[in-house]
Parts: C-alpha cells; sequence; structure tokens
C-alpha cells in the first residue's frame, strides 16, 4: 500500500512538473507582442491598449517596461502571476482604476466564466509621487477627493467628473455623461486627452478641436479610443447614443517647480 502511494505522490508531482515546465520556459514577449493587448492609440506620453482575456484563459508572459494604469470594462476576476512572485487573486469592480509601477513581466490569467476586459494606458515618462485623488488607486494610501473634486467641478460640468488619481506628471479624471446629456469644458490651460472605456453605438458630439480632425467630427465610444483635444477654448461634449458613456480624462502637467 504504501509502495503504490507513493508511485501516485510521484506521479502527480511530475503531472505537475509537465504542466508548469512550459510556463516557466515561456520566455516574456513585450506587450505590444502580447495578443491580447491591441495598441490603438501611440505618443511620446501616452500609450493605449485594448485589452480581452476571454473565459479560461490566459494572456502569454508579457512584460510591462513603463508605469501604466487600468480601468476595468466591466466587473472581473482573475490572477495575476507575476513572475518571481506568488499568484494573486484580483477581483476588479467595473470602471475600477488601478495604477502599478513598470519594470516587470507577468500573466493575466481567467479562470471563471466572465472575460477580463479593460484598457491599459502606458505613461511612458517615469512618473514621480503618484497618490489617490477620488479613488483607491494605490493600496494603502489616504484619498485626497475634497479639493481634487472642487477642481474637477470648475473644469467639467454637466455631467459626473471623478478624479481618480495624479502623479507629478499627469492627473486622470473619469467622465460619465449619460444618454442625451453634455459635458461642458472650461477654459483650460491644457486640453486633456480623452480615452472611451465603454462601447456604445452612435455619435458623440463635441465642440472640442481633436488633433487631425476636421471641424465637426464626431467621436465614437468604442473601449480604447483615444482623442487629443487642442486648444484652451471653453467647449463641450453631447451624448448622443443610446448608453451611458464613459471617458477618461488624462491630463499632461507641466514639470513641478
Amino acid at each position: 500500500m504504501l509502495r503504490s502511494m507513493n508511485r501516485t505522490v510521484t506521479a502527480l508531482i511530475c503531472l505537475s512538473c509537465a504542466i508548469a515546465a512550459p510556463a516557466l520556459a515561456q520566455k516574456s514577449v513585450p506587450v505590444t507582442g502580447e495578443p491580447h493587448h491591441h495598441l490603438v492609440y501611440t505618443a511620446d506620453r501616452l500609450r493605449v491598449f485594448r485589452v480581452e482575456v476571454p473565459a479560461h484563459s490566459s494572456t502569454l508572459i508579457h512584460e510591462h517596461a513603463v508605469d501604466y494604469f487600468w480601468i476595468a470594462v466591466g466587473a472581473s476576476e482573475f490572477v495575476n502571476a507575476a513572475v518571481g512572485k506568488p499568484e494573486a487573486p484580483v477581483v476588479a469592480a467595473d470602471g475600477s482604476v488601478h495604477f502599478t509601477r513598470g519594470g516587470f513581466s507577468h500573466l493575466a490569467r481567467v479562470d471563471g466564466l466572465r472575460p477580463f476586459r479593460n484598457v491599459t494606458l502606458e505613461l511612458p515618462l517615469a512618473q514621480t509621487n503618484p497618490r489617490n485623488l477620488c479613488e483607491a488607486v494605490i493600496a494603502d494610501q489616504p484619498l485626497d477627493c475634497a479639493a481634487a473634486t472642487q477642481r474637477a467641478s470648475a473644469l467639467f460640468s454637466g455631467a459626473r467628473a471623478r478624479p481618480a488619481f495624479e502623479t507629478e506628471q499627469t492627473r486622470v479624471t473619469l467622465l460619465t455623461i449619460a444618454p442625451n446629456e453634455e459635458l461642458d469644458l472650461a477654459r483650460h490651460a491644457r486640453a486633456p486627452m480623452l480615452v472611451a472605456v465603454d462601447d456604445a453605438p452612435g455619435d458623440v458630439h463635441i465642440t472640442c478641436p481633436v488633433a487631425d480632425q476636421p471641424k465637426g467630427f464626431a467621436m465614437q465610444s468604442r473601449s480604447g479610443n483615444s482623442y487629443r483635444l487642442t486648444g484652451n477654448s471653453a467647449c463641450s461634449i453631447h451624448n448622443a447614443t443610446a448608453s451611458t458613456v464613459r471617458f477618461l480624462a488624462v491630463e499632461f502637467l507641466p514639470p513641478p517647480k
């Protein structure tokens, strides 16, 4: 009996090694080479990826060389397996924002029935002093919501604007615009990037000038679509779709004095 048990244990260990070996042997690929990450925008200070990992599947091991943040599109649960660290389960609420330092490789594995969808935004410029505003983006740090909300209300009005987090280089605000609602952007010193979170058929009309687009251009709310606003005059964004749409407003800040 003991010999039989030993043979069974040995067989299970060998099977575990056989299963784990391919994953351990896999070389890390750049995030641009990971097939679940679809690059939709690239510039000096921002790269945007549309990401979807289906149920019961996994990404390849891939490298995040620079700091980045991501927003969950729909609630999801996945396993974060960073190279050299224990696996960690992650539960992400819809619309939750997460900031991560770069310089590591990992894979994301979905064991459940729901896909893991997100928009990942890389920040090629090194980020200093990240801090929470109205969202717990950075674990174990306090929120600083009151002043951030007052500032956001002065810049964005007519729809919900919730500051998420900021660094000394970048500020991120989540804009939520209901159907037929209009968001007004006050006169501003630095026009933000707008990055769509949700998929919603129809047009989102904008009076703000958009880089490389003609006057009267209509934005499309598809997850990851990115629009670089220009100019500094007051303008508006009207949601003409039948769904609530969300955009991340990404402001690039001047160097700290």
